[in-house]
């Protein structure tokens, strides 16, 4: 800040193109801590000293319910914390701000309420769901489909190297599943020991007269069973993720069978030789061709629906009689 200060920058841009390099030079902070200084310089008055600093999530994370790791000026540092409570609103630009007094260091953290976890397994399933669609709809059928003439082998081959990448991604969301509902059968094991081991403890300090801490181990046994039962609700909630996730597979699975099925048909297809054609069969689809485009068009039916094959017996005949005629020219021509 006291380098900003003697800037004459009016705007983050300005103050970036003056100050970001001398920041780095002198002080050795990370870019990302420099580039947030510059930001938090709004909102500081002249001369204030500096008590806090704005962090992002490249200069923290939470590395689980009482460690946090944080980026210093000399690299990482992890770091044990314990939570002082939760306040509504988050007015900050930033996503934490690390406050220094004595004897302790705070950091307030700007954090989202709601199942968020939930949220995010969910969506990850359905951007599976929606890619494997995409893959079925687009790769595997209209491009087949339209790209026949030049390489349809090269495009089921795609086809089936989307639908490998998908199958790894679902099966790495049914592992996560299913490892996650082993850890929730596993407390809710450890918390039905508990409260079966504080019954008999209840039950032994009232034979003994300690009504006391009868009563205190009850309140323990108390919250003890109000966490059971949230991981009952969790179970429940994690069965249904690997019914979802295990349904997924099948649809994949689905969808490579039909894949591998036009692979297989495309590679028959291009060992098959087909006799070349001769140039009167050429005249013949093209003439036929022409005929069925002018009653696509017209509407009309270029042959009768009754009496066709009469009508082809005496053009036939006519035929016929023209090459009859002809020939006797050629003879009285010779005579």
């Amino acid at each position: 800040m006291a380098i900003l200060d003697g800037t004459k920058g009016a705007n983050l841009v300005a103050l970036h193109e003056e100050a970001y390099e001398e920041i780095r030079a002198r002080t050795g902070l990370p870019s990302r801590m420099a580039t947030l200084a510059l930001r938090d310089r709004s909102r500081r008055t002249v001369g204030d000293p500096i008590e806090d600093i704005p962090l992002d999530s490249k200069l923290f994370s939470l590395k689980g319910p009482d460690s946090v790791s944080i980026s210093t000026v000399t690299g990482r540092v992890t770091v044990p914390y314990s939570v002082d409570g939760y306040r509504d609103g988050w007015s900050d630009f930033s996503e934490a701000r690390l406050f220094f007094g004595r004897p302790l260091i705070r950091i307030l953290i700007g954090v989202q309420t709601g199942p968020q976890f939930q949220k995010e397994i969910t969506m990850s399933n359905e951007g599976i769901l929606a890619r494997l669609g995409r893959v079925i709809a687009g790769v595997v059928n209209n491009a087949v489909d339209t790209a026949e003439s030049s390489n349809p082998i090269a495009v089921a081959q795609q086809a089936l190297r989307e639908i490998d990448k998908i199958t790894d991604e679902a099966r790495a969301v049914l592992g996560v599943a299913l490892a996650s509902g082993h850890r929730l059968k596993a407390k809710a094991e450890d918390l039905d020991a508990e409260i079966r081991d504080l019954d008999e403890k209840i039950k032994t300090g009232l034979a003994r007269g300690r009504e006391d801490l009868a009563r205190a181990a009850t309140g323990v046994q108390i919250d003890l069973e109000a966490q059971r039962n949230a991981i009952d609700k969790a179970i429940a909630e994690n069965a249904g993720e690997i019914a979802e996730a295990e349904a997924t597979l099948r649809s994949i699975a689905s969808a490579r069978a039909d894949a591998k099925k036009r692979l297989e048909d495309a590679e028959r297809a291009e060992r098959t030789v087909f006799p070349a054609a001769t140039p009167s069969q050429r005249n013949d689809q093209r003439l036929a061709a022409a005929l069925a485009a002018v009653e696509r068009v017209t509407g009309v039916p270029i042959k009768p629906v009754q009496g066709a094959a009469e009508i082809e017996e005496l053009g036939k005949m006519q035929r016929d009689d023209a090459i009859e005629a002809r020939l006797k020219v050629f003879r009285e021509g010779q005579r």
